[in-house]
């Protein structure tokens, strides 16, 4: 077990990612050495050094070299900027820490990669560098959210924006097997994101994808509208990743606009401080997006985790352990088997090269 932590991505790199990775070891799910840090070789040790932390300088030609008990550190000298183009970042930064980090397991050396960098990058990285499973065409993104009645997974919020039927085909197909082993569902309700209810809504792809998923042997509950995304219907919600994004973003604008609503009204109402962040604190727990920490892209080798560009330690800290769990549960090896054993429908509609 060995997780590659992207110390430059993100609103609070370095020092918030180091803190988190530094969080994760605190709360025993890693050991230092388990976690390879990856960027400016100099900052990073004098930031370890600064808490009393041991390092050590990894490379890929003596990855042999790391002490136990310290944080191993791959340098990089480059940095992948939240506005860079994503293929031009690949190309032209063959040195960032996003880059290394994803060498790190193409190589072997790493088995996940956690980055709360420039998403658009982190997944032209991971679809260029890592291998895609057997079978999927195009990855997607998984984010947990808490609902009524629980967690749910929408996939995709983002990696792909112009999917064809089967790509969508697949998100279900994964996400399915991401709540089934991840969050102990044993039937996952599927669900497709549309403009209605009824069977035969939507524009085209909607209306192919429905056909798609009622040949399989998935949970299919047909349509869900966007009122419905919070109410508990499904365990999972299959999306195109335009969509998913929006529904990602105003989610998390909204339930921050809403506390902050009923802030205001307990305070006009005379409620005191204490008894209000008492309250609300429960209730920050519940849509805190750095609860789960960050999102799985499903659908290459090895564990790709993207966190929120604005993740402090907490979220990294949280989103280390998502990456420890996925690479545990095999998460990748299973969704091989589920697409496997659905490659009859999927070859029918692959789109031609």
């Amino acid at each position: 077990m060995r997780i590659a932590l992207d110390t430059m991505g993100g609103d609070n790199a370095p020092e918030e990612t180091l803190s988190g990775a530094l969080l994760a070891v605190e709360k025993g799910w890693l050991k230092p050495e388990e976690i390879l840090l990856v960027g400016p070789l100099e900052r990073i040790q004098n930031w370890l050094r600064e808490k009393g932390m041991e390092s050590s300088t990894f490379s890929f030609e003596a990855p042999e070299m790391v002490s136990a008990g310290s944080f191993p550190i791959l340098e990089a000298n480059q940095v992948v900027a939240m506005d860079d183009a994503p293929i031009q970042a690949l190309r032209q930064k063959p040195q960032s820490s996003l880059r290394l980090g994803f060498e790190s397991i193409r190589r072997g050396f790493a088995g996940a990669i956690v980055s709360a960098g420039n998403t658009g990058a982190v997944v032209a990285h991971a679809v260029t560098l890592l291998k895609s499973l057997k079978g999927v065409r195009r990855p997607g993104i998984a984010v947990t959210i808490e609902g009524e009645a629980g967690p749910f997974t929408v996939i995709d919020v983002g990696a792909n924006i112009q999917p064809k039927p089967v790509h969508l085909l697949h998100y279900g197909i994964m996400g399915s097997c991401l709540s089934q082993e991840a969050h102990g569902v044993d039937q996952p309700r599927v669900g497709l994101l549309n403009i209605g209810g009824e069977a035969g809504k939507g524009n085209t792809l909607a209306k192919e994808v429905q056909g798609l998923f009622q040949e399989t042997d998935l949970n299919f509950k047909g349509n869900i509208e966007g009122q419905e995304v919070f109410l508990g219907v499904c365990d999972v919600i299959v999306t195109e990743g335009f969509v998913g994004n929006v529904l990602l973003k105003l989610s998390e604008g909204l339930s921050t606009h809403l506390l902050h609503v009923v802030q205001e009204e307990l305070a006009k109402a005379g409620v005191s401080k204490e008894t209000m962040k008492e309250a609300l604190s429960a209730i920050w727990r519940r849509v805190d997006y750095s609860e789960y920490g960050g999102a799985l892209l499903l659908g290459v080798e090895g564990v790709v985790t993207i966190c929120h560009g604005r993740s402090d330690r907490r979220a990294i800290s949280n989103a280390i352990g998502l990456a420890k769990r996925a690479t545990e549960l095999e998460i990748a090896r299973k969704i091989s088997e589920r697409i496997a054993k659905n490659s009859e429908i999927s070859s029918e509609k692959e789109p031609k090269s």
